[in-house]
């Protein structure tokens, strides 16, 4: 009796949104680091779209080479390795990124060893706060009034400091435009009935 087994990768599904994967890319070649390398913002390029188009299981070192580097037929990888020696450069050139100009951003983009094709997450630290506004959205939204408004009880759920009647505002620490997210009960805000959430 013989048996046939298959076995594939299993499919990654990104939690990015496509528009910031794009947004980062747009950001990464306008950088100085690859402002100047031509053929691996091109690389990068084809890459991150021919990933966003679905089609990442064809991103082979054959393709790559014809696509992004005009190789012609007969075009051999294995005599000719200019893509494995890109994407060690291309994979240097993101970690030089990140260390440096994109320390802050908030998607990360990376290719494993042996692989071309790109990996798109959401920085820890932006993936947190992001998690952490929308369930606090989330809970604003269906849980207070299931609460019927029981602001001390609120409070010590969601760890507030200080409690007023009337708002919750939310300030997001280490953002450089110092993003503020407010949720209004009434329709007159001031300073003096609002509920202050540092997150």
């Amino acid at each position: 009796m013989s048996l046939n087994l298959v076995v594939t990768a299993p499919k990654v599904e990104s939690d990015v949104p496509e528009c910031a994967v794009r947004e980062q890319l747009l950001r990464m070649l306008d950088s100085p680091i690859f402002v100047n390398s031509h053929r691996l913002s091109r690389f990068l390029r084809f890459t991150i779209e021919t990933t966003l188009a679905g089609q990442a299981e064809t991103l082979k070192e054959y393709l790559i080479g014809t696509e992004v580097y005009d190789r012609k037929p007969p075009y051999h990888p294995g005599a000719d390795s200019i893509v494995r020696s890109e994407a060690r450069r291309l994979r240097n050139k993101l970690k030089q990124y990140y260390e440096s100009v994109g320390k802050d951003d908030s998607v990360f983009i990376y290719y494993r060893l042996g692989g071309y094709a790109p990996v798109f997450r959401l920085q820890r630290k932006n993936r947190n706060r992001i998690e952490t506004a929308r369930a606090l959205s989330d809970f604003l939204a269906e849980g207070l009034a299931a609460k019927g408004l029981n602001i001390p009880a609120i409070g010590k759920e969601l760890d507030i400091q200080i409690v007023f009647e009337g708002t919750v505002r939310i300030s997001h620490p280490g953002s450089a435009a110092g993003v503020v997210t407010d949720f209004r009960f009434g329709s007159k805000v001031t300073k003096r009935n609002r509920v202050r959430a540092v997150i």
